[in-house]
């Protein structure tokens, strides 16, 4: 193993023991050599090597393999085929609380996790205050650990598996726990770990946490490796798995986050104007479900009369769900009309994972104006927007609707309601929120006026 090399995985599979009755997994745990009814597969074939120093981000759906890849780099399990080489010491979050006694205090369990993970009594109680300090818990830590809240329990374990200096970090999404104000300490923490050399190994359903935190994303998909390489496509390849089969792969995906310039500009325009003709050139033809970022789980509601047939997203990285703050973009989304209507009006609207409402515009809102009459046929509306959104997942409805007879009154012809899953990324440390209003803060003395030095 190359000694620029903190983690070589070759061959990796690992397979659980499946029983069709309870009395078949008593024996065999009695009795090892027992034959299982079956066998489930979490991991097949799987090779990887992860230098010294580098952000890996593990992405994939539930069931993927993840965490078991993880348990396997830690040496908690044993692959069933293939090697893990590890060099290094080893931090790993990988389960709330887990190497914790629930029956022992906070202090008492950081000095046995402490011990756990490699480190002398000595050096522990020499870092104890700086745990306790981190971890923010107060008397607490003098009670036992089965009194504590789960925030206050990953606050405690993240702030013992940081402060062990580890040649390795192994984060099972962890950092979902507890306020904004302790991720953020946690991001601040692990950045300070990587300056120094720390690699880090990263698992999470968050595409936008993944980009902040990780060089490069690796994606697992029904226990294969099925996309290594730079982030932001790792991300695109997931979400193309998770929402939209028939979508480009990973390999044409989005490239660094940073917009093109130059020729590379001209080719994104270019490919953005043959993505569009070809989307128009579809017709009545309903695509909705072949996109990335395409919600299966979608409310649909509407009286008839006219259909959503597909949309499309267009940036300045090219096309899928994945937007970079600050940056303009495009949505467009095609309709077929089914019967005769007259004032329709065709709106879109984005919302938080829990349901707030932060936009929504239509065609009568921005321009007060109404389609007079239209006959069957294929009709396409284009959204020009900016990203004004902070780094996350949002949800987007696409719809055509009319307005009643006298005019009063709006009703939906076809409404899929959060049908579309967006994620905008950026840097989360700039503002907080949902809303990126973009402040420019100034700080002058009262006195004479003068701007306040900036260092």
């Amino acid at each position: 193993m190359s000694s620029d090399l903190a983690i070589r995985v070759r061959g990796v599979g690992k397979a659980f023991p499946s029983f069709e009755h309870p009395y078949q997994q008593m024996l065999h745990m009695v009795w090892p050599k027992s034959r299982p009814a079956g066998e489930f597969q979490a991991l097949s074939g799987v090779s990887l090597d992860i230098r010294r120093g580098e952000a890996v981000g593990i992405i994939g759906r539930n069931g993927s393999g993840k965490s078991t890849l993880l348990q396997l780099i830690s040496g908690i399990l044993t692959p069933t085929a293939g090697t893990v080489e590890v060099q290094g010491r080893i931090a790993a979050l990988l389960e709330l609380g887990a190497g914790f006694n629930p029956e022992f205090t906070g202090r008492e369990n950081i000095l046995l996790n402490g011990s756990l993970l490699g480190l002398s009594q000595g050096e522990i109680q020499a870092r104890m205050g700086d745990i306790l300090a981190f971890a923010e818990i107060g008397d607490y830590v003098d009670q036992q650990v089965k009194t504590y809240s789960s925030g206050m329990f990953v606050r405690l374990a993240f702030a013992v598996a940081v402060h062990t200096d580890p040649d390795i970090l192994i984060v099972d999404e962890s950092l979902a726990v507890g306020d904004i104000y302790f991720q953020r300490k946690c991001h601040k923490r692990i950045e300070e770990l990587r300056q120094n050399g720390c690699t880090l190994l990263f698992v999470t359903h968050a595409a936008d946490l993944l980009l902040q935190l990780c060089d490069r994303g690796v994606v697992l998909d029904h226990g294969r490796l099925v996309y290594d390489g730079e982030a932001r496509n790792a991300v695109g390849e997931y979400l193309r798995r998770v929402f939209g089969d028939n979508s480009a792969p990973a390999e044409s995906a989005p490239g660094p986050a940073a917009a093109p310039s130059g020729a590379a500009a001209a080719e994104v325009v270019d490919a953005g104007e043959t993505a569009l003709a070809e989307f128009v050139a579809r017709g009545a033809v309903d695509c909705f479900h072949q996109r990335a970022g395409y919600n299966r789980d979608e409310t649909r509601i509407g009286v008839g009369g006219a259909a959503t047939c597909d949309f499309l997203i267009l940036g300045p990285q090219g096309q899928g769900p994945v937007l970079s703050g600050r940056e303009r973009f495009s949505i467009h989304a095609r309709y077929e009309i089914r019967e005769p209507n007259d004032r329709l009006v065709f709106g879109m609207r984005v919302a938080t994972v829990d349901g707030t409402v932060v936009y929504a515009a239509n065609t009568f809102s921005t321009t007060g104006t109404l389609m007079v009459r239209r006959e069957p046929g294929v009709v396409v509306a284009n959204f020009d927007l900016r990203c004004g959104l902070t780094p996350g997942q949002y949800f987007v409805t696409l719809g055509v609707s009319k307005f009643d007879d006298q005019g009063h009154e709006i009703f939906a012809l076809d409404r899929r309601v959060d049908a579309v899953i967006i994620t905008v990324i950026g840097d989360k440390s700039a503002c907080q929120g949902v809303a990126d209003l973009e402040a420019v803060i100034g700080v002058a003395d009262a006195a004479s006026g003068e701007p306040l030095e900036v260092r």
